[in-house]
This record gives structure tokens, C-alpha cells and sequence, in this order.
């Protein structure tokens, strides 16, 4: 199969032509895309001419998933800001003239797009919505299905180096956290406001309350035994709903202050997770 030095001309020809569902060329059309037809197969993009059994030339998508230039569909970034314009002004579908002006074109009857599915029926346009109806059209947990089991497991996807930790204050961990946060939860707040007071991070609308601590701190006898008076506090308000998240080294965990403040939590049914970076 040759892939062919890119010919401006011809690779919009043969798009032209996709879109317009025409998949036979002449010869005279292939002369006037400066084609070489000694060639009997060749790529153009996510286009492939061929020359069949007969000596007729066609032309076909190589991949239905991508568009014509050869980019996967999914993560066509534009496409996903019409989408989601479409839908957040409740115009729940987008015509195929709009993907054609991304130079998209395919017979899919069925696309993924983020938490977006569009589908069509035969028609001039594809259908919209969400795959996921409880996460937003961002693809983040909307604030009403906030749990333990969501948390624990974004919290699985975090990871710090041993150095990088040590260079870090408390202020430094609840930025990256939060940052970290933002990729899963519709509302991430630093520093939030509670009837116990300001917790590092809260999600959703009060839903969910993160207290954030060191373990280099926690080696201190006094810093340990503020960290329980402080989660007893915040277990009262938010219930099962709040953790106590630590970061530290494996040999940080080991130390008795800390390991007594563990035993606490565990013996008050407080939630509690030990972040170890190496």
C-alpha cells in the first residue's frame, strides 16, 4: 500500500466526494488531481483509492471511527464544544453538515464522544445524550452521586514521589489534591466552609469532606492528637461522609503517633487513607 506525499488538491477532491457519497473516479478526475495511476492502491488521509479487478478506480474509508484526515472522531476537541453547546441549550441533536465542516464523515449510525452519544435513524442528523446520566456533559460525578467508593477509588489514581512530598507544606498537598479532584468531581471546593469549621476540600454541594494532613507532621504527639480532635469534629457533621487524608512515607506510617491516630480512626469508624509516596 503506498502512502502518497501529501497532495492538497486531491486529498479535498477525494473528501468532497465522501461526503457527497460518491465513491468511483475517473481517470480524467485522477489526471487533474495530479494522481499517479501506475500506483493501483494508495492512501490519502483516512481515504484509500484503489483500482479494482475491472481497472475502475474507487475510493473508501480506510477507518469509520476517524475523520478524513485519519483523526479518531472521539477526540475531535471542537466537535465535543458543539456537542456540548448543543446539548447544555437543550438542542439535543446536530446535523451532519456540522461534522462535515470538521471534515468529518462517516456511515457510523452510532458515535462516542466523551459522556456523549450521538446515534441516527436514517436521518440528516445524529440524536444527542448522555451516556452516563450521572456524571455531566464535562464527563465529572455530578454532586448527588458522591460516595465513599468514588472517592477511594480517585484517590487510588493520585501519586507523589518521596522527594517531591518532602518539599511540600499542607497548602501545597490540598492544591495538588485539588487539582487532582477536578478531573473526576463537578465541584471540587479548597478550603470549605462547614459548621465545624474550614476543611481542606469539599465535594459536591457539603457532600463529601476531605481533611488533609502530613505524616511528617504527624509524628508529632501534639499534631496527631489534633488531627483526631479535628476528624472527630468533622465525622459529626458530615457523618460517613468525611476522610481523613494522609501523605507520607512508608517509614512515616510507621512511627507511633501516627500509628495511634490510625488505631483512633479505626476504633471510631472514621474514614481514613494513607497516601505512601517512594
Amino acid at each position: 500500500m503506498a502512502k502518497t506525499k501529501i497532495n492538497t488538491k486531491a486529498l479535498k477532491g477525494f473528501q468532497d466526494k465522501i461526503i457527497k457519497r460518491k465513491t468511483s473516479v475517473s481517470k480524467d478526475e485522477l489526471a487533474a488531481f495530479g494522481i499517479d495511476t501506475s500506483i493501483s492502491a494508495q492512501e490519502f488521509g483516512n481515504i484509500l483509492l484503489k483500482k479494482d479487478f475491472l481497472g475502475l478506480w474507487e475510493i473508501s474509508l480506510k477507518n469509520t471511527l476517524h475523520d478524513l484526515d485519519g483523526n479518531p472522531i472521539s477526540e475531535n476537541k471542537k466537535l465535543l464544544q458543539i456537542v456540548k453547546a448543543h446539548f447544555e441549550s437543550n438542542k439535543k441533536e446536530i446535523r451532519f453538515e456540522e461534522l462535515w465542516n470538521l471534515n468529518i464523515w462517516t456511515p457510523k449510525s452510532e458515535l462516542k464522544l466523551g459522556n456523549f452519544r450521538l446515534y441516527s435513524f436514517l436521518s440528516s442528523y445524529y440524536n444527542i445524550e448522555l451516556i452516563d446520566k450521572s456524571k455531566t456533559v464535562d464527563n465529572l460525578w455530578i454532586d448527588s452521586v458522591i460516595d465513599k467508593d468514588k472517592v477511594f477509588d480517585t484517590i487510588n489514581k493520585f501519586h507523589i514521589l518521596k522527594k517531591d512530598l518532602e518539599k511540600m507544606k499542607e497548602f501545597d498537598l490540598n492544591k495538588k489534591l485539588e487539582e487532582h479532584f477536578k478531573q473526576y468531581f463537578a465541584t471540587v471546593k479548597k478550603n470549605g466552609t462547614s459548621n465545624k469549621g474550614l476543611v481542606d476540600l469539599i465535594l459536591g454541594d457539603n457532600k463529601f469532606g476531605i481533611e488533609l494532613k502530613l505524616g511528617k507532621e504527624l509524628k508529632k504527639t501534639d499534631q496527631s492528637d489534633r488531627a483526631n480532635g479535628q476528624a472527630e469534629r468533622y465525622k459529626e457533621e458530615f457523618k460517613n461522609n468525611f476522610m481523613l487524608l494522609i501523605a507520607g512515607s512508608v517509614d512515616e506510617k510507621k512511627e507511633k503517633a501516627l500509628q495511634d491516630l490510625l488505631k483512633k480512626l479505626k476504633d471510631k469508624n472514621i474514614l481514613y487513607y494513607y497516601i505512601e509516596a517512594h
